[in-house]
């Protein structure tokens, strides 16, 4: 994770902020080390939930399949459109980015959190434990569940949902299943790409008389592409979004805080802004840079974040001192996990990597809730003896 933002930073910005990460690394391991000595023979109780709750195996499998579905359908009716599809049948390319920032322009929280819960946590929890427990469902559910991130229009959602089964496969050496799973989700984000795209799949001047229609410009000078020179640049933009964005996206954090904008003093934590007083809006950093730095963008009414790695954000609030609690909170929270899973390795591994990686772009809190961190792991003690049930 360190590694991957950092060379992003460097790339953009030199080795003019590289003592930011340095100072964090160094926090996190010394933390860490810490705590798994003083840790060393604290077990947790283990507890049944299912058993608890009266749960049978079957029920419990019905219930997660449906949910999912349902959802599916009921979220996709409520939008009143798939995105995916309309963002297709338009070479507009503002008009594609309106259509992706729609998505989550509607006032109902509920949904959001559900739709956030569900792509993030659930169906990923539940791709992982059918494809062991159930197989049937597995590639009944398959299908939907690529739709679903499909729709959603997010390149991450594709792959995300697909990385947990992924990397379990793989652990267990079961090759062909892992390269099925990454094949999906390279395929689905070539696709999105695709589809966002519209010099990829229109010439010019088709674009231009699209964007004409609607009253705007297309100011677009670079050659016309052909086939193969249109997946090259596909995989370009891939290639950047995954090791030099998230690095890239940090430096302007870095270079604005707190030169431009102050250290927010606790009052860019969304959750507290509201107890110490403050207005969090005026210390939304993620959409306040974003502003800043795709002026363009902002004026033609969009709406965006520029998401930084989960301590980036404890640096804007408290600066150098953010970085130490930082490393401290990871470093106590990568613990706990590991005294959850207790010798569950590989459930860990497929369960917990992926959002590792996601706190490259990511608070730890807003992962954790609607980033679907922590139901999953309720997923998981849930459907933990259907789980040890299945290898048996």
């Amino acid at each position: 994770m360190l590694i991957l933002v950092a060379t992003g930073l460097v790339y953009g910005f030199g080795l003019k902020h590289l003592d930011k990460i340095l100072f964090y690394s160094f926090s996190f391991f010394v933390f860490y080390f810490l705590f798994s000595f003083l840790f060393r023979n604290h077990k947790l109780k283990e507890i049944n939930l299912s058993n608890k709750l009266h749960i049978t195996k079957n029920v419990a499998e019905l219930s997660l399949f449906f949910s999912i579905i349902v959802f599916i359908f009921f979220h996709l009716i409520f939008l009143g459109h798939v995105p995916f599809i309309s963002a297709v049948n338009t070479l507009d390319y503002y008009k594609i980015a309106f259509i992706r920032q729609d998505i989550n322009a509607h006032n109902s929280t509920l949904i959001k959190y559900i739709s956030a819960f569900m792509i993030k946590g659930i169906i990923p929890f539940a791709l992982l434990y059918f494809s062991v427990a159930n197989k049937k469902l597995f590639w009944i559910i398959v299908p939907f569940a690529i739709f679903y991130a499909i729709s959603l229009m997010q390149k991450s959602l594709i792959v995300s949902i697909m990385i947990p089964t992924g990397i379990y496969a793989f652990i267990n050496r079961q090759y062909w299943k892992s390269v099925f799973t990454a094949i999906i989700a390279i395929a689905g984000v070539f696709v999105l790409v695709y589809a966002t795209n519209p010099s990829l799949r229109a010439s010019k001047a088709e674009i231009e008389a699209a964007m004409k229609k609607s009253g705007k410009v297309y100011s677009d000078s670079s050659e016309e592409l052909s086939t193969g020179a249109s997946l090259l640049s596909a995989s370009d933009a891939i290639y950047t979004r995954v090791f030099l964005t998230t690095g890239l996206v940090m430096g302007h954090w870095f270079e604005n805080i707190p030169s431009v904008y102050p250290y927010a003093h606790g009052c860019g934590y969304h959750f507290l802004a509201p107890a110490l007083g403050c207005n969090y809006d005026d210390y939304d950093y993620s959409r306040i840079i974003y502003d800043a730095t795709y002026v363009k963008e902002a004026k033609l009414g969009l709406k965006g974040t520029v998401t930084v790695a989960s301590f980036v954000y404890d640096y804007a609030n408290f600066g150098y001192f953010g970085l130490i609690y930082s490393g401290l909170i990871l470093a106590l929270y990568f613990i706990l996990l590991n005294k959850l899973f207790n010798n569950n390795s590989k459930w860990n591994l497929s369960l917990n990597l992926l959002f590792v990686f996601w706190l490259t772009s990511g608070a730890l809190s807003t992962l954790l809730f609607s980033g679907g961190w922590v139901i999953t792991l309720i997923l998981y003690y849930v459907y933990k003896p259907f789980i040890t049930e299945a290898k048996n």
